[in-house]
C-alpha cells in the first residue's frame, strides 16, 4: 500500500493462493475517540477482549477487527462471560483464542474454509463433517451456501452459539 509523499516500494512474493481483501477500518463513533488505538480499532487485549486502559469497555466484532460470523459468534461469549464476572468485581475467566473463519470463493460452487487463530495456526473447525479447509470443493460450498445461513439467522443472532464455549484462564 503506497504511503502519501513516500516512495512506492515493491515487493515479489510466492505464493499458492492468493486472497486480497480491501482495506479495513472501525466505525468513525470508535475510530475517532480515546478507547481507540493507532489504526483506530477499540484498544483491547486479544485474550481476554477487556480494554487496555478502561476496566468497563469489553468489545466483539466489527469494532476490534473481526469481519466473520464465526469470528463474533466466538467473541461473543467471551465478552458475555467477563460482563457476568465483571457486575459482581470478579476477574475475567474467560479467554478468546483467535479463531476465525473466513470462507474463501474461486469459482460458483468451489470453496475452502479457512480456520485459523493467532499466530496462523490452521485450525479444522470442519474436520468432523469432512470438510478440508486447505481444499476446494462443494461440500464447504454447501455449508456456507444452505447450512451456516439459517444457522447464523435462527441461532446466532439471538444467542444461541452452538460451537463457542469460553475457554477458561488457568491460573497457576
Amino acid at each position: 500500500m503506497a504511503k502519501p509523499d513516500t516512495a512506492v516500494e515493491r515487493t515479489e512474493a510466492v505464493f499458492d493462493m492468493m486472497h486480497v481483501c480491501p482495506p479495513q477500518t472501525a466505525f468513525d463513533c470508535i475510530r475517532l475517540l480515546p478507547r481507540a488505538d493507532a489504526p483506530g480499532w477499540t484498544d483491547v487485549d486479544q485474550t481476554i477482549l477487556g480494554h487496555k486502559t478502561y476496566d468497563n469497555i469489553w468489545s466483539s466484532g466489527d469494532v476490534m477487527k473481526a469481519k466473520t460470523m464465526v469470528t463474533a459468534g466466538i467473541e461473543a461469549p467471551v465478552v458475555a462471560e467477563h460482563i457476568l464476572n465483571d457486575i459482581p468485581g470478579k476477574v475475567p475467566a474467560a479467554h478468546y483464542t483467535g479463531h476465525g473463519s473466513c470462507p474463501l470463493t474461486v469459482d460458483r460452487g468451489k470453496i475452502a474454509l479457512a480456520d485459523f487463530s493467532y499466530g496462523s495456526i490452521k485450525l479444522t473447525g470442519f474436520s468432523k463433517v469432512r470438510i478440508d479447509g486447505t481444499k476446494f470443493g462443494r461440500a464447504a460450498w454447501f455449508l456456507k451456501e444452505r447450512m451456516l445461513p439459517p444457522l447464523h439467522r435462527k441461532a446466532m443472532l439471538k444467542g444461541r452459539e452452538w460451537r463457542a464455549k469460553p475457554k477458561k484462564i488457568v491460573v497457576t
